[in-house]
C-alpha cells in the first residue's frame, strides 16, 4: 500500500474538516439510530466485489466511532490478503488467523494505535484454510471476548461476491454496512450482494457510496 492510499484510509484523522470526513460521521450516526442505539455494537464492513474501498471505509468509520468516545476494535478478516497492518504500521502477525487457529491469547493479537480509543487485530499469519476459521466456534468465542471489552467492533470483511465469509461473519454480528463505489460497483453486483445478504437474514444497517 502506497503512502497516498494510507493517507486516504486515515482521512477522518488527518483531515477531520473534509466533506468526506463529515460523511463518515453522518453514516456513523445513522448506524447508531438504525441499531436502536444499542450500547454495544458489532458490524461487518463489506462490499459487493473487491476494490470498492471497504477497507478505507472500515478504517474511517472506526476512527469516527473512536472520536465519538467509543472504545473501538477494528478486525482485519481479510485473512487471504490482510491490509490493516500497513495502514496502522503494526505487525501482521500474530493476528486473527493465529488467534483462531492456534489459540494465541486475545490480548496478544490486539494492537493499540496512535488514535485514542482504537485498537486493531491484524489479519495474522498466512496459513492454509485460514478463511474457514471465520465461521468457526473459535471466531464466535473471539467475538464474545471482544464484546466484553469494546463498545464497537468493526470487521473489515472480504467482499460478498468473492467468498461466503462476509455472510458467515455477519451472522455473528448486529449487521452489515455495504460499501459501494461510484463508477466501479456494477448495479447487478450491488443487487446480487443485497440478495445474498437478505437470503442470509443479515441486517443491512447502512450503505456508503465512495466517490473516489
Amino acid at each position: 500500500m502506497d503512502s497516498r492510499s494510507v493517507h486516504g484510509c486515515l482521512l477522518i484523522h488527518n483531515n477531520p474538516a473534509a466533506a468526506a470526513s463529515e460523511q463518515y460521521r453522518r453514516i456513523r450516526n445513522n448506524i447508531r439510530i438504525a441499531s436502536g442505539k444499542k450500547e454495544r455494537l458489532s458490524l461487518v464492513i463489506t462490499s459487493p466485489s473487491s476494490g470498492e474501498g471497504k477497507s478505507t471505509s472500515a478504517v474511517n468509520l472506526a476512527i469516527s466511532f473512536a472520536q465519538r468516545g467509543d472504545k473501538v476494535l477494528l478486525v482485519d478478516a481479510n485473512v487471504r490478503n490482510p491490509i490493516l497492518n500497513q495502514v496502522f504500521g503494526i505487525k501482521q502477525w500474530p493476528g486473527l488467523s493465529d488467534g483462531l487457529a492456534i489459540g494465541i491469547e486475545f490480548n496478544e493479537i490486539v494492537y493499540p494505535t496512535n488514535i485514542d480509543g482504537l485498537a486493531v487485530i491484524p489479519g495474522g499469519s498466512p496459513m492454509p484454510g485460514a478463511a474457514d476459521l471465520l465461521d468457526s466456534q473459535a471466531m464466535k468465542e473471539l467475538l464474545e471476548r471482544a464484546k466484553a471489552e469494546y463498545t464497537v467492533i468493526l470487521i473489515d470483511s472480504p467482499a460478498v461476491l468473492d467468498t461466503p465469509d462476509a455472510i458467515a461473519l455477519a451472522g455473528r454480528c448486529d449487521g452489515v454496512v455495504l460499501i459501494l463505489r461510484s463508477g466501479k460497483t456494477q448495479q447487478k453486483n450491488a443487487f446480487e450482494a443485497k440478495r445474498l445478504l437478505d437470503f442470509g437474514k443479515v441486517k443491512i444497517l447502512g450503505s456508503l457510496l465512495n466517490r473516489s
